[in-house]
């Protein structure tokens, strides 16, 4: 039997090489959400209710230079404000916070949330 939480059976992830953008100040770490700027472009400096495009899976700080993305799987983002609803339906925006998510102002945002870790202040979404 399997725990609550523990993924079995095959596990479906895509994960895409995209780049940081050509100018300006850049500042990606493992884990931010991040959304997508340009062609194959992502940034983590997001504006309040941006969609959220998917999890940087390495720091990155260079102009240019690549940066996987998991645009699909299960993602684990920091949140701020009130704890995001798991319903089955409910997912996610980016925050004014560069690099986090929180609950969207109306609609449903991308993703649906599985589990919030209010302690650790992390939503589950799966993408």
């Amino acid at each position: 039997m399997m725990a609550f939480g523990d993924i079995g059976g095959v596990v479906t992830e895509l994960i895409i090489t995209c780049s940081t953008p050509a100018s300006g100040t850049v500042s990606i770490a493992k884990g931010d959400a991040v959304k997508l700027t340009g062609p194959y472009t992502v940034s983590n400096d997001t504006d309040a209710e941006d969609p959220v495009f998917g999890e940087a899976l390495a720091g990155v700080s260079e102009n240019s230079a690549p940066v996987p993305v998991k645009v699909r799987g299960v993602c684990a983002f920091a949140y701020e404000g009130g704890a995001p609803t798991v319903n089955g339906v409910a997912g996610v925006v980016a925050a004014a916070t560069n690099g986090k998510v929180k609950a969207p102002a109306s609609g449903n945002g991308t993703g649906i949330n599985l589990k919030v870790d209010a302690a650790a202040g992390v939503v589950h979404v799966l993408r």
